[in-house]
C-alpha cells in the first residue's frame, strides 16, 4: 500500500497533462480542498460566543482539578480529554479553544486523507479529492459532531495518519507519527479502542512474502499506544466500585434505520445514531439514499482493488467489518449484549457501538476513490466525472453546511457565582440543581446540553450521571451520585430531609439553575444558606460539615502513574518530531 508509483498513479496523474491549463489547479487541490470543506462546516461558529450543544461543553476557563484526571468514584468518560481542554484554554481561553477544536476536526481529517491518498498513490487529485470529501462529509461527522463529541472526531481526524504511519511503521519507519496519532485518538475512550484496533491490525498483519531482506516493522510503538491510553483505562479499573452498566442502556443505545431499509444499510452508510434529533434531515430522503447506496457501491469496488494490490489493505478491511459487527451487536445479540455489560466491567463502553465506525469510514473513503480512479482512467469528460464524483458526499448531506450548531453566550451571573463559590474557605463539593445530567437553558436557545456547571465553577462538584433516553431513566455508575439522586428522591416523596446523606457524600453547596424550573432547594433542604442570587443562578451553602472523601491511596498512586507514563510517551514523540523537523531544516 505504500510502495512506489503504481501504474494507477501515473495513469491518474496523466489524465491532467491533456488540460495543460488546470496543472496549477490540479497541484493545489489535494491541499486546498480540505481547507474549503472546513470553512463550509465551521464558518458559522466563527462569531463570538461559545459552541456548545449535547456532550459539546467549552466554558471560559475549565480549572484544573484531581477529578479531571480520573481520581474520582465516577467513570472516567472526560478523560483525558478534560485535562488537555484545562492546560490548553491557559494559553487560549476557552472560547478560542472551543472553535479550534471544532475547525481541527474537519481539516485534520481533510489533509490526513490528502497525505495518506499520495503516499498511496491509487490515483490522481481528483479522485483523492473524492476520497477527502468522503471521509470529511459523511453522516458519522454530521451526527457525532451534532452530539458534541468533540474528542472522538478528532480521533477519528487521526485515523489517516495513524494508518499512514503504521504503514511507514511496516517498513521500520514512522514510529513519531505513530504515537502522536494514537494520542490524539486516545483523547476518548472510543477513540482510544479505535485506534489500538486499527494500529495493531496493520502492524501484525502479515506480509505477503517472507523475504529476510524486507525490514521488519517496528512493534514497539503499540506499546507506546497503549501506554497513552493508559489514563482512561486505569481510571476505570481503578474505581472502587465494579465499572457495570445498566442493560436497559443496551436498547437505549443501539443503532437505528434511518430509513435506508435496516439498520445494517443505515450503518453501512455510515449513519444509525441512537438520538433521532441529532440525524440530518435528508437522511432517508430518495436523492440522498440513492447517493448514498452509489457511493457504497463504489467503496465496495474500491476496497476489492485495492485489497488486490496490496495485501496489507486487508487489515483495514477486517478493521471495518469488525467496528460493523459492534455497531450491530444492540440489534441482532440485544440480551446477550445487555448481560454482559451488566456483568463485565466496562463493558457499557461499547453500548454506543454506532461511534465506533471511524475504521469503516476510513475504509469507505479511500475504496470510492480507488474506484473513482479506476472509472477515470477509461471514460471522457474525466474533470466533470471527477468534480461530481467530489460533490457527491455534499450533494448527499447538505445539512453538514454550518455543521447545525449555534453559539451563545453564558449569562453574566455566572461569573459572579463563580467568584463567591471560589472565594469561601468552606471544604465540601456542590451539586447541581436540578440534580440532572442535561439542561435546556434559554440562554442556549433551549438546545439540549450536557450541564456545564460542573465544569465552569472551579470547586469539584458531584456529577448526576443517569440519563433519560426514550423517556426512560437509566441508571448511572458512580455510586456518590446515586446515594445523592436517591436522597433528594426520597425528599419528594416522604419529606425526609436528605441534608445527612449530602453531607456524608461530601456536598457542601448546592448551585441552581433557575431557568431550568422544578422544585427549589429550600422546599427539600431547609438547612440552606444563601450565598448569591443572580438573574439565572443561585448559590446556596449547606449547614454542616461535609464528610472528607477518601479514595483507596493504591488507586490514586496507580491513576497518576498512568498519567505520568503517557506524559512520558507523548514527551518522547513529540522530541522525535521536533528532532525531525531539525534534520529536514538542516538539510534545506
Amino acid at each position: 500500500m505504500a510502495g512506489g508509483a503504481s501504474q494507477a498513479g501515473r495513469d491518474g496523474e496523466g489524465d491532467l497533462s491533456l488540460e495543460p491549463a488546470l496543472r496549477p489547479v490540479a497541484r493545489v487541490l489535494p491541499w486546498a480542498w480540505p481547507v474549503l470543506l472546513t470553512v463550509l462546516i465551521t464558518a458559522p461558529l466563527l462569531a463570538p460566543g461559545f459552541v456548545v450543544g449535547y456532550d459539546l461543553v467549552f466554558v471560559p476557563d475549565l480549572t484544573l482539578r484531581r477529578d479531571l484526571f480520573g481520581v474520582t468514584t465516577a467513570l472516567p468518560r472526560a478523560v483525558p480529554s478534560d485535562v488537555i481542554v484545562a492546560l490548553l484554554d491557559e494559553v487560549t481561553g476557552g472560547q478560542v479553544l472551543n472553535k479550534s477544536l471544532l475547525i481541527a476536526v474537519p481539516l485534520l481529517a481533510g489533509l490526513g486523507m490528502t497525505v495518506l491518498w499520495r503516499d498511496l498513490r491509487l490515483g490522481g487529485p481528483l479522485a483523492g479529492a473524492a476520497a477527502i470529501t468522503l471521509f470529511v462529509w459523511n453522516p458519522f461527522v454530521a451526527e457525532r459532531l451534532k452530539l458534541g463529541a468533540w474528542a472522538l472526531l478528532l480521533g477519528y481526524a487521526a485515523l489517516p495518519w495513524l494508518v499512514r504511519s503504521a504503514l511507514k511503521l511496516r517498513n521500520g519507519d514512522g514510529w513519531v507519527g505513530f504515537l502522536l496519532a494514537s494520542a490524539m485518538c486516545a483523547l476518548s475512550a472510543a477513540g482510544g479502542v479505535v485506534g489500538l484496533l486499527v494500529g495493531a491490525l496493520l502492524l501484525l498483519w502479515p506480509r505477503h512474502t517472507r523475504s529476510a531482506a524486507e525490514p521488519q516493522p517496528r512493534r514497539w510503538p503499540l506499546l507506546g499506544a497503549v501506554a497513552l491510553n493508559l489514563p482512561w483505562i486505569v481510571a476505570g479499573l481503578a474505581r472502587t466500585s465494579a465499572a457495570t452498566t445498566d442493560p436497559a442502556s443496551v436498547a437505549a443505545f443501539a443503532a437505528r434505520d434511518e430509513g435506508y431499509g435496516g439498520v445494517l444499510p443505515t450503518l453501512l452508510t455510515l449513519g444509525g445514531v441512537w438520538n433521532a434529533y441529532v440525524v440530518p434531515g435528508s437522511r432517508g430522503d430518495l436523492v440522498p439514499l440513492v447517493f448514498a447506496f452509489v457511493m457504497l457501491l463504489a467503496s465496495v469496488v474500491g476496497a476489492v482493488l485495492l485489497c488486490r494490490r496490496d495485501r496489507a489493505a486487508m487489515a483495514l478491511v477486517v478493521a471495518g467489518v469488525l467496528v460493523l459487527g459492534i455497531g450491530m451487536a444492540g440489534v441482532v445479540a440485544e440480551g446477550a449484549f445487555a448481560w454482559v455489560v451488566e456483568e463485565v466491567p466496562g463493558a457499557g463502553l461499547f453500548r454506543d457501538s454506532q461511534r465506533y465506525l471511524g475504521p469503516l469510514a476510513l475504509l469507505e473513503a479511500v475504496g470510492f476513490g480507488a474506484a473513482l480512479a479506476a472509472l477515470l482512467r477509461v471514460v471522457p469528460l474525466k474533470w466533470l466525472v471527477g468534480a461530481t464524483a467530489a460533490l457527491m458526499p455534499i450533494a448527499a448531506l447538505p445539512q453538514l453546511v454550518g455543521s447545525g450548531l449555534k453559539v451563545s453566550e453564558y449569562p453574566d451571573d455566572w461569573a459572579q457565582a463563580r467568584a463567591v463559590l471560589a472565594a469561601d474557605p468552606q471544604p465540601g463539593e456542590f451539586i447541581p440543581w436540578p440534580f440532572e445530567s442535561y439542561r435546556v437553558p434559554l440562554w442556549n436557545g433551549r438546545r439540549p446540553v450536557l450541564d456545564p456547571m460542573p465544569r465552569y465553577f472551579s470547586r469539584p462538584s458531584l456529577v448526576p450521571d443517569e440519563l433519560i433516553v426514550g423517556g426512560h431513566r437509566l441508571a448511572g455508575e458512580d455510586p456518590r451520585a446515586a446515594a445523592v439522586a436517591n436522597a433528594l428522591r426520597t425528599a419528594v416523596r416522604t419529606g425526609a430531609d436528605p441534608t445527612p446523606e449530602l453531607l456524608r457524600q461530601g456536598v457542601g453547596w448546592v448551585v441552581v439553575d433557575r431557568e431550568a424550573g422544578g422544585p427549589q432547594p429550600r422546599q427539600l433542604i431547609p438547612q440552606l444558606t444563601e450565598e448569591y442570587s443572580g438573574p439565572s443562578v443561585s448559590v446556596y451553602r449547606i449547614e454542616g460539615t461535609p464528610a472528607e472523601q477518601r479514595l483507596r491511596p493504591w488507586s490514586v498512586v496507580l491513576v497518576y502513574a498512568a498519567w505520568v507514563v503517557a506524559a512520558g510517551v507523548l514527551v518522547t514523540a513529540v522530541a522525535g518530531a521536533a528532532s525531525g523537523l531539525r534534520r529536514v531544516r538542516s538539510r534545506l
